[in-house]
């Protein structure tokens, strides 16, 4: 019995050492956006949490300014083991797990505190955990900004002022459908085309969030953004799936924690931002109109059969939509 004791005593000192001997991991992190812009500081602050709860045995070299790719580049990147790591926008993969279309419903989260919410939710993790299937992990989902309207002319104050615009969406079948209803030309662009396509005049408008009009410097070519507010425009954290599963349990453990640590104090970074952005579109001399209440209506009412196709297509989408729909609006 001693002699079995000592065995496993021997047993479980080698485990602890082996796991306090497991090399440190360095993991390269890409992703589309200027440092100025909040997918930029998701990283940073997951860099800083993982490396801190870690003790330095993980670490990650961030690689801003599409320096691995643009957003599809990054998107295949982490998919095949090319880029370790991305912070990149949900859309990009809605093409490999359509019920990711979810996130990005027109109208259906409300505010920034809601964002945290359903961020946090099941029936955000069970979307998310479909990535498992296509070689990738999704550590959390965090916000880039709320999308609204930005135009080269006067801002839109209706929806006939829409009508037939040549408006830039990021390529998604959900973005077409949605902004086809409303009466624009949606026209599919990569993100690192749109401020030359602005700029020659390929482009009239785009649907944007206010982080990308300043990190991009879009207010030097649009003149006009209306406040419509129809959707956010999340990220995935996102790490291949053959590298995850390399590394440590505790290196795991650390990983994950750090990714839900910063999702609170990373969206409600970007709320404050926005505030910052519209500050200095003020001081440009840029029209920053709020929609109406019968344009808010009027948009809403476009794009609603589109949601209802959408929530109809898929039962995650449905269960997101359906919890999205429990949230209470934070008082101003």
């Amino acid at each position: 019995m001693k002699k079995t004791t000592a065995i496993c005593a021997l047993l479980g000192a080698t485990m602890l050492a082996g796991a306090a001997l497991a090399d440190p991991v360095t993991l390269r992190l890409g992703h589309p956006v200027f440092e100025a812009h909040p997918i930029h500081d998701t990283a940073m602050r997951f860099k800083e949490a993982v490396e801190r709860i870690s003790n330095g045995d993980v670490t990650v070299d961030i690689y801003p300014s599409r320096q691995l790719g643009d957003v599809k580049e990054l998107a295949e990147g982490v998919q095949f083991g090319t880029v370790d790591m991305t912070v990149n926008s949900t859309s990009a993969y809605a093409t490999l797990e359509p019920s990711i279309d979810a996130f990005q419903l027109p109208g259906a989260i409300p505010d920034y505190p809601g964002f945290v919410t359903m961020a946090k939710s099941d029936e955000a993790r069970a979307i998310m955990d479909r990535l498992e299937n296509h070689g990738m992990i999704a550590l959390g989902v965090y916000d880039g900004g709320l999308r609204h309207f930005m135009t080269v002319g006067e801002p839109v104050e209706s929806l006939d002022d829409m009508k037939g615009l040549k408006t830039r969406v990021a390529p998604n079948r959900m973005f077409l459908d949605a902004w086809s209803a409303v009466g624009v030309n949606p026209t599919p662009m990569a993100y690192g085309e749109v401020y030359s396509a602005l700029e020659t005049g390929t482009l009239d408008a785009v649907e944007i969030n206010l982080t990308s009009i300043e990190s991009e410097k879009y207010y030097e070519i649009g003149k006009g953004v209306t406040l419509t507010g129809h959707y956010f425009w999340p990220g995935f954290l996102l790490i291949n799936k053959a590298k995850f599963d390399s590394l440590t349990p505790e290196q795991q453990a650390a990983m994950r924690q750090a990714a839900d640590e910063i999702v609170e104090p990373q969206v409600m970074a970007v709320k404050d931002l926005d505030a910052r952005v519209l500050k200095h579109l003020e001081e440009l001399g840029v029209p920053v109109v709020t929609p109406s209440a019968e344009f808010k209506a009027e948009l809403a009412a476009a794009f609603a059969p589109v949601v209802a196709q959408y929530e109809a297509a898929d039962p995650l989408i449905a269960a997101f939509s359906a919890k999205a729909k429990t949230l209470v609006p934070a008082t101003q």
